[in-house]
C-alpha cells in the first residue's frame, strides 16, 4: 500500500484551515453589496476577554465605527443569538451593519508615542489633578504613585485640536466642550508598564453597561464595588498569562489586583474620586483604536473607507508644538525624540529624491506591516504543524 504524500495545494488548504478556525473574520457591511473583512480575532482572545462573545463583539465594531449596529451571521442574516456563552462550532464569520453612519477612529490614534508627566508646569498639574482624583495610588494594580505616571487616554502628542475633534465626532450631543488634551478627563493614573502598554494598544479601558454589553458579559477580576465598572483589559495576550494559577488565586480567596493583573487578569480600576471621570466616548475611542490596532484583518490592508475618513477628519490636524524651555517635555527621552524626528526628516528627503511621495511611502510602510503580520501567521502555522507531529496528528 502505498503512502499518501500531501502536495502543496493539500497544504495551502490546510493552512488556510487552521487559519480559519483560530480566527473569528468580523466584515462591516458598508451598503447592501459592499461588504470587506475588518477584524480577524483570535478564538483564545475573545474566550480570554469575554464571558458573552457576542454582545462583545458587537461593542468592538460600535467601538471602531461610531455606529450602533447588529451582528448577523450572513450578509443578509439572520441575527446571531446574543444570549450564547461561545461561539457554535463551524461558525468563523460573522458581518456587522451599521444602523447609521459611521465615525470612524483614526487608526493612526495610537501611535506608541509615551508621554511623561512631570517636567513642566503644565503636565505637573495635569499629575496633581490626576492623583487628587484617583488617589496616591495606581487605580489598577494600587501600585504607589511613584511608580505610576498620569496617563493621557487620547495622547497627549495629539494637542488639543484632536481631542476636541473626537470629541465633536464621537458625542457630538456632549454639552460639556473638552478643548484641553490635558483634560482631567483624558487621564488615569497607572503603574508606568501599563503606561507603556497603553500607548501601544496592548491593554485598554473599557466602561460597562454600555451598548449592548453589561459587566457580566466580560472577564473581570471584580473589586467589589456597584456601579459603572471600568476595566482594564488586556487585548494582547501576556506571555505570562497563567489561567490555572488564576483560578487557583480565585479558589483560595481574596487576592490584590496587581498579582491578579500580572497573572493575566482583566482587572476594575478603583477611582478614590467620582467627579470628572474619563467620558464614555473617550473610552471607547481608545478602546476601538487599540482594538482595530490588535485584530485589523490583513486582507488588503486598511479598508478604503476607513482611510477616507482618517483624510478628511485627522490627517490635517497638526501636532502640538513642543513647550519651549524644557528638552524633552514632549516625549520619554528628549534624545531619542529629536533623533525619530531627524530620521523621519531626512527619510523624507531621501524619498523625494528618488521620487516617492509620501502617500507612496504610506502604502510601502502598509505592505510592509502586513508582510510582518503574515511572517508572524507563518510562524504560528510551524507551531502549529510541530505540535501535530509531535503528538502523531496527520
Amino acid at each position: 500500500m502505498s503512502a499518501y504524500v500531501k502536495d502543496d495545494g493539500d497544504c495551502l488548504s490546510e493552512f488556510l484551515l487552521m487559519v480559519i478556525m483560530a480566527n473569528v473574520e468580523i466584515f462591516l457591511c458598508c451598503s447592501k453589496m459592499e461588504a470587506f473583512s475588518i477584524l480577524s480575532i483570535p478564538h483564545s482572545d475573545i474566550e480570554r476577554l469575554s464571558l458573552f462573545p457576542f454582545p462583545w463583539i458587537r461593542y468592538v465594531m460600535y467601538a471602531i465605527c461610531g455606529a450602533r449596529g447588529d451582528l448577523f451571521k450572513t450578509p443578509d442574516g439572520p441575527k446571531v443569538d446574543y444570549h450564547k456563552t461561545a461561539i457554535p462550532d463551524g461558525e468563523h464569520g460573522y458581518y456587522y451593519k451599521p444602523l447609521g453612519d459611521c465615525a470612524f477612529v483614526d487608526f493612526q490614534g495610537l501611535n506608541d508615542i509615551v508621554t511623561v508627566t512631570a517636567r513642566t508646569q503644565r503636565s505637573s498639574d495635569f499629575r496633581k489633578k490626576i492623583i487628587e482624583r484617583d488617589g496616591p495610588a495606581c487605580v489598577v494594580t494600587e501600585a504607589d504613585e511613584g511608580h505610576c505616571d498620569a496617563v493621557h487616554l487620547i495622547p497627549r502628542s495629539k494637542g488639543d485640536e484632536y481631542i476636541a475633534r473626537v470629541r465633536e465626532l464621537r458625542s457630538p450631543e456632549d454639552e460639556d466642550e473638552l478643548s484641553s488634551i490635558d483634560d482631567i478627563t483624558n487621564g488615569i493614573l497607572l503603574r508606568k508598564d501599563l503606561h507603556m502598554a497603553l500607548g501601544k494598544g496592548d491593554v485598554a479601558l473599557i466602561k460597562t453597561p454600555n451598548y449592548g454589553l453589561d459587566p457580566e458579559h466580560i472577564d473581570r477580576f471584580k473589586r467589589g464595588f456597584s456601579g459603572p465598572v471600568i476595566t482594564l483589559q488586556r487585548l494582547k495576550e501576556p506571555k505570562d498569562y497563567d489561567p490555572i494559577t488564576l483560578e487557583a488565586y480565585h479558589q483560595i480567596g481574596p487576592v490584590r489586583p496587581g498579582v491578579a493583573f500580572d497573572h493575566g487578569a482583566n482587572v476594575d480600576a478603583h477611582f478614590q474620586g467620582k467627579e470628572a471621570l474619563p467620558p464614555t466616548f473617550i473610552l471607547d475611542y481608545v478602546y476601538g483604536v487599540a482594538a482595530y490596532k490588535s485584530w485589523r484583518s490583513v486582507s488588503g490592508g486598511v479598508p478604503k473607507i476607513m482611510k477616507q475618513y482618517h483624510e478628511k477628519n485627522y490627517a490635517h490636524i497638526s501636532p502640538p508644538k513642543r513647550e519651549d524651555g524644557n528638552p524633552g517635555a514632549s516625549s520619554i527621552c528628549a534624545n531619542e525624540s529629536d533623533l525619530a524626528k531627524a530620521m523621519d526628516e531626512l527619510n523624507t528627503v531621501l524619498m523625494y529624491i528618488h521620487g516617492i511621495s509620501p502617500e507612496e511611502a504610506a502604502d510601502r510602510r502598509e505592505r510592509e506591516i502586513e508582510q510582518e503580520e503574515r511572517a508572524a501567521q507563518e510562524a504560528g502555522r510551524k507551531k502549529v504543524m510541530e505540535w501535530r507531529d509531535h503528538l502523531g496528528i496527520f
